[in-house]
């Protein structure tokens, strides 16, 4: 599990000793207004339903009210390790919840699950002692569907509510120093708690509030002394994202005050907030902020009021996840990946104090370390190093600058990452990459947020110098840095395609049982291609997965689930994965391999709902669910989509007795090229519907899996798909092109149509002139693979509108096994003119007439009609 945060970065709010703060200040409220995500409405395309079809599906059984469950809250937002806990979760349609579904190995076990109403349950789960403190995220799965994922917090001090009013020194609620306290900042509020501590003791403090996940609130936190001068504020702190730490020693006996408030006076009932207090250390920064798999070595927190603490940490080998109790002392808490290389896991500081309240992150790597050595400020007295090194160091002070030597060879191109801001330290760093003589190669500022990330390809043999700094000049103490240099290797990585920006809808697979349910899968490789298959291992019992190969050079791929009539109600996280093969390795056993993952947008806010606070899972949750009460079947088309053209894809509906709700159907795949309206709707006195489809000139040629995706509302929103049916994609059988023609108004023209054969075909095709002018009709015209021109007479009359009419273009059916297949060919101008004035008196030879074309006559050119007509009106003349 890993969160991530996109901010600006941190501001400063380090003020220490001096200011006397009075005992309350209340300004004047500051009134944020939340923008909301705007609601992302789904305009339906509708297409007339066509007749009853013979297609018969197996009977439905009994059919259960069904719609996929929301979590939106859980409450209280954390809880103490070690013993049984009683949370809430609430949401919407929760009232057949069976199970919850936690994200990581964390030993939690759930003792009951008891609803409260239809949006909500109480939870009774039992909190190992050796469970690791931090963020847990989980899934409910209800008999009708999955949630989106939320999470709480496992803390390892005990728990008081906050008691009001605290809001003035005299009120402040006494707490023990060693104590995590449960309260809200409503608008205008402030929180005071008093803590009595001895001279020279640590004052530790941290608050989970934008952490929560649960809304946008931006603590400020304060200590004060006995007289009320501030030892110490925070606002944002890059080790805790907008969140605050602490670490002050007291100067004196005697008692000291916490403060709380959102940091604009801007709170309100929903600003929860977990803040921890005691003689805990709340170092800053780590240094090293990485190590190698299977190492032992030594690492310094930094930042907190005793000074560097020092520690010897086993760095987990690679496939053995790190796990343990850090109060306990094992400084590293678990995590599910720790042994990967690249994995993060976190540290925490332990000492006779405490431990502290959340861990600082830490890479597992391939790579062995390599410290800056002082003074490493230039070129010439750059740190040596070696490529296959990550390089560490810290930007101490203002205007500081790092440099790293090593070799390279002409042709090498490594990736160079800078690892700064992910590990939570407060520099904005800069990467350049130098020649020996100063010049620069290569650099980048902040391609993965803050962080920098480049590409290096080295111009010729000989030493190079990394160059590390702030961008703004900056420098402190606890500003650390990792930078990492690879030969560049392959990459694979999953996920689902978000369906509303904001939202984690359709980001889980629940099947309704003796039904299906489907997806997109998107693919994103790097350095490599190839031919990837998806992993069907894991799939849990009683449901199976249908998915095609994926193609070199294809980004999405159709998947659909099916359930089994008789299997179990039942879910599974699971790793779902893709990997590579090839005609040597048809099982991808050596090939690169990639699993799903998935970001949720747990708090948004200002400007442009901007994401605040980010949910990171690397499992898919899946599960067998309640019955649905109708289902769909695509039509298996016979014949192709050819390119230029259309085909109409044929929906059957099956429904249970008595439903009668409108349904309406999705066509979520679309090879490239190939494009489709957003939906149709089946109404609710139909069992057919027609999705018409069309493919432009360089549509994708091939055949390609496809599905429909259908939802109605079954007492809530009911998904269903259907199966996979194969669609192929190709050439056109004709080509058409038409001639340009004219004629005046009344009279008749002569389209001349040319066609290439491309492919042969059985029967007769038929040719269709569309988009003719009003009062303008031609009859369709039958032709074979082996005719070459067709001549279409467009009957026109008094009322045809004068003008060229540039829209006309021809259309052709071709018969395939029983189908016809649709093609729009070349387009032409028709002129309509204006009928030449009648005769005046005149000579008494008359003026020779435009003579008619006898009937099965070569067809004139528009160039010869219009010489025709010149003619006339030069004898009328």
């Amino acid at each position: 599990m890993r969160m991530s945060l996109c901010l600006s970065p941190p501001r400063s709010h380090d003020g220490r000793g001096g200011r006397q703060v009075p005992a309350a200040v209340l300004p004047a409220a500051v009134l944020r207004v939340a923008v909301l995500p705007a609601a992302v409405l789904r305009v339906a395309v509708l297409r007339v339903a066509v007749s009853m079809s013979a297609f018969c599906l197996i009977a439905l059984p009994g059919v259960a009210s069904a719609s996929f469950p929301q979590l939106s809250l859980i409450l209280p937002r954390g809880v103490q390790q070690g013993g049984d806990r009683e949370l809430t979760f609430s949401g919407q349609r929760l009232g057949d919840a069976v199970e919850i579904m936690f994200h990581d190995n964390a030993g939690f076990e759930v003792k009951s699950l008891t609803p409260v109403d239809g949006k909500s349950f109480k939870a009774v789960i039992h909190v190992p002692a050796n469970c690791p403190p931090g963020e847990h995220i989980v899934q409910v799965r209800a008999k009708s569907g999955i949630t989106e994922y939320r999470s709480f917090w496992v803390g390892i001090l005990p728990v008081l509510d906050e008691t009001e009013p605290n809001g003035l020194i005299e009120q402040a609620q006494a707490v023990p120093l060693g104590t995590t306290v449960h309260g809200v900042c409503k608008n205008e509020d402030l929180d005071i708690y008093a803590i009595d501590v001895a001279k020279g003791q640590r004052i530790g403090v941290e608050v989970e509030g934008l952490r929560l996940g649960s809304h946008r609130f931006d603590p400020h936190i304060s200590i004060l002394d006995g007289k009320r001068f501030e030892l110490a504020s925070a606002d944002d702190s890059p080790a805790t994202l907008q969140d605050g730490i602490l670490s002050v020693t007291a100067p004196a006996d005697g008692r000291y005050y916490v403060q709380i408030r959102e940091t604009s006076y801007a709170g309100d009932d929903a600003s929860r907030y977990r803040l921890h207090i005691g003689g805990f250390p709340r170092p800053s920064a780590l240094y090293p902020g990485g190590g190698r798999a299977g190492e032992k070595m030594k690492v310094t927190f930094l930042g907190d009021a005793s000074g560097p603490m020092e520690r010897e940490i086993d760095v987990p080998a690679a496939g053995n996840p790190a796990a343990g109790n850090p109060a306990a002392g094992n400084p590293a808490a678990g995590n599910p990946a720790a042994g990967e290389a690249g994995a993060i896991m976190r540290l925490f500081a332990t000492d006779a104090g405490g431990t502290s309240p959340s861990g600082l992150p830490f890479r597992v790597s391939s790579l062995a370390n390599a410290l800056e050595q002082e003074p490493n400020n230039d070129v010439k007295s750059a740190t040596t190093a070696e490529a296959s090194m990550a390089f560490n160091g810290i930007i101490a002070e203002p205007g500081d600058v790092d440099c790293f030597r090593f070799g390279a060879k002409k042709g090498q191109t490594f990736d160079v990452e800078c690892h700064s801001r992910r590990l939570r330290s407060g520099l904005d760093p800069v990467v350049n990459v130098l020649a020996a003589d100063g010049r620069r190669i290569a650099g980048n500022d902040d391609s993965k947020g803050p962080d920098s990330v480049l590409r290096l390809d080295v111009p010729a043999d000989g030493e190079y110098v990394i160059e590390v700094k702030d961008h703004l000049g900056r420098g402190r103490p606890d500003f650390t840095y990792r930078v990492e240099m690879s030969p560049v290797k392959p990459a694979l990585s999953l996920s689902i395609p978000r369906i509303d920006r904001y939202s984690q809808t359709r980001q889980t697979v629940f099947v309704p049982k003796g039904n299906r349910y489907g997806m997109l899968v998107n693919v994103a490789r790097r350095n490599f291609d190839g031919d990837l298959v998806l992993d069907k291992s894991q799939i849990p019992p009683g449901m199976t997965m249908t998915a095609p190969t994926i193609k070199a050079g294809q980004t999405q791929v159709p998947v659909v689930f099916e359930a089994a009539a008789d299997a179990a109600l039942a879910g599974k996280l699971i790793t779902f994965e893709a990997r590579q093969v090839t005609a040597e390795d048809p099982e991808g056993q050596n090939g690169v391999r990639g699993h799903f993952e998935n970001n949720a947008d747990f708090v948004l806010g200002d400007p442009n709902n901007a994401v605040h606070y980010t949910g990171h899972v690397e499992k898919l949750a899946v599960a067998v669910v309640d019955t649905v009460p109708f289902q769909v079947e695509i039509v298996q088309p016979k014949s192709p989509l050819v390119r230029r053209g259309r085909m109409d894809i044929k929906v059957v509906v099956k429904r249970a007795e008595g439903f009668t709700q409108p349904i309406v159907v999705e066509f979520p795949f679309r090879p490239g090229g190939v494009g489709a309206g957003p939906s149709i709707k089946i109404e609710a006195d139909k069992t057919e519907g027609v999705y018409q489809i069309n493919a432009n000139a360089k549509a994708a040629v091939g055949t390609w899996q496809v599905f429909v995706l259908a939802h109605a509302d079954a007492g809530g929103t009911a998904w269903v798909a259907s199966q996979l049916a194969s669609l192929e994609v190709a050439e056109p059988f004709t080509e058409a092109t038409l001639a340009r023609a004219s004629c005046e108004q009344g009279k008749q023209a002569q389209i001349v149509c040319k066609l290439n054969q491309l492919r042969p075909f059985e029967g007769e095709a038929i040719a269709r002139l569309q988009a003719l002018p009003p009062e303008a009709t031609a009859p369709e015209l039958k032709f074979t693979k082996d005719t070459k021109e067709l001549v279409f007479d467009v009957t026109t009359n008094d009322k045809s509108p004068v003008g060229n009419h540039k829209s006309v273009f021809v259309e052709i059916l071709t018969p395939v096994a029983g189908e016809q297949v649709q093609l729009s060919g070349g387009g032409t101008e028709l002129q309509i003119a204006a009928p030449a004035p009648a005769p005046t008196a005149g000579p008494a030879n008359p003026a020779p007439a435009a003579q008619a074309q006898a009937p099965g006559a070569k067809p004139l050119s528009r160039l010869e009609k219009l010489r025709q007509q010149n003619q006339v009106g030069a004898s009328v003349k």
